[in-house]
């Protein structure tokens, strides 16, 4: 199908930290495993169920305007191997590649949520980039293991002593008090 609402929207590409809502509806969290995958929205990259009985994704086309959506759906690969014999246990990480595969088409809820034949090239490289977009809640992980490292305000008027001469008596016990354990300071 031919859509003319194609012509009429710019798109973006989302930058690295641009949140992208690709595995899973923001609204009722079903996932791009589900038999009818996830819609992700080419202008804001929102993520919503396409299927009944919610439909958020065309929920979501009808209030913001945003009428392009790719269509992603993981499918578990069939594989003819037999699993190896287990020697030893290992957690080992399988790429999510080696397992899945992802059928994706680009839709328009403008059209009442037509499939596209035919879709424009600058459409294709932001379809591109969703795909390969760092998912949202694992951008938030990816945040939240960043540490920043500042001074509080009460360090940076700190001034020290002078280095005193310390005996190894004076260092088995506070100096202000009696206590003789968990001196770490």
């Amino acid at each position: 199908m031919v859509c003319d609402h194609v012509s009429q929207v710019v798109l973006t590409l989302p930058l690295s930290s641009t949140p992208v809502y690709k595995e899973e509806c923001t609204q009722c969290f079903d996932d791009h495993n589900m038999a009818a995958g996830i819609d992700v929205c080419l202008s804001c990259f929102n993520g919503g169920c396409p299927g009944t009985p919610n439909n958020h994704a065309h929920q979501h086309a009808m209030k913001s305007g945003h009428h392009l959506t790719v269509n992603i759906r993981r499918v578990r690969k069939e594989s003819d191997e037999r699993p190896t014999k287990l020697t030893k246990l290992e957690i080992v990480e399988e790429p999510e590649n080696e397992q899945y595969e992802f059928e994706t088409f680009v839709r328009c809820w403008g059209c009442s949520g037509a499939r596209l034949d035919i879709v424009p090239e600058d459409v294709q490289r932001v379809v591109q980039a969703v795909l390969h977009a760092v998912e949202a809640s694992k951008g938030s992980e990816i945040k939240a293991w960043a540490e920043e490292v500042t001074a509080c305000s009460h360090f940076e008027g700190l001034t020290q002593a002078p280095a005193a001469d310390f005996s190894s008596k004076a260092l088995d016990q506070c100096s202000m008090c009696d206590k003789r354990d968990n001196l770490w300071m």
